[in-house]
């Protein structure tokens, strides 16, 4: 009777503990985050080194995108409730750094995340995707640091990068009044660069007195409230 009491006590230990802990913690699970990485301007897919690193900052993976596969990547070992850094980056792209919080999970899962990475070369185009300054300002809108974040972090990651700030006017009504406009943007974009950490003699600036030819204001009537703002470039100089 007495090993029959055990055995039941022993038993009713290991439900409660199997109850009050994870499937994940008793089985050590992990997880895999899987997609493409593609070439941000051209949008084509593309080979390039990714490496991850845990939150205490220990390389856990690394390896290469398969162009041949559309860029395909794999990276798995990834525990549940974990942040992790993903980075990328070799001799033809820029280095960029992504940060993935892995969500709790008692079942293996594929987290499925594409990339978009800035290919390093010299006479590259970045444009700005959102505008950052309203018509006919030349002082950042706000919330417009939230937009430049891109940028900054890549050129803070790649400190040999130099760069120039292009812009364009949004009309031409006058090409007087379109210079000085276009160069006070060029400049509060480089005050701000240089305010969060980029070294200024990084950074030139050219502003525009004539339409972007690349992209110019549309033809067809805007909806009310809605317009065209010039065009923002960052030009890769030199690295």
């Amino acid at each position: 009777m007495k090993k029959i009491f055990i055995s039941s006590m022993v038993a009713v230990f290991l439900v409660i503990l199997y109850s009050n802990c994870s499937y994940g913690q008793v089985t050590k699970l992990v997880m895999s985050l899987t997609g493409s990485v593609y070439n941000e301007i051209t949008k084509q897919p593309i080979s390039t080194r990714i490496e991850a690193f845990d939150a205490n900052g220990k390389r856990i993976y690394r390896g290469i995108s398969n162009a041949q596969q559309n860029g395909y990547y794999n990276i798995t070992g990834l525990k549940p409730g974990d942040k992790y850094i993903i980075r990328f980056g070799d001799l033809d792209y820029f280095k960029q750094d992504y940060e993935i919080n892995i969500p709790q999970s008692d079942k293996y899962t594929e987290i499925s995340r594409d990339f978009l990475i800035k290919p390093k070369e010299k006479g590259l185009y970045i444009p700005m995707k959102v505008p950052t300054f309203e018509s006919g300002k030349s002082k950042l809108r706000a919330g417009a640091d939230y937009f430049l974040k891109d940028i900054l972090e890549t050129m803070q990651k790649n400190p040999s990068v130099k760069f120039k700030i292009i812009c364009y006017p949004d009309n031409m009504n006058d090409r007087a009044e379109n210079k000085i406009l276009t160069d006070g943007r060029a400049n509060s974009l480089k005050e701000f660069f240089i305010k969060n950490g980029l070294d200024s003699e990084r950074i030139t600036t050219e502003g525009f007195d004539v339409l972007d030819e690349k992209n110019p204001p549309p033809t067809q009537k805007r909806s009310k409230g809605k317009r065209y703002i010039g065009s923002i470039y960052f030009q890769v100089e030199s690295f």
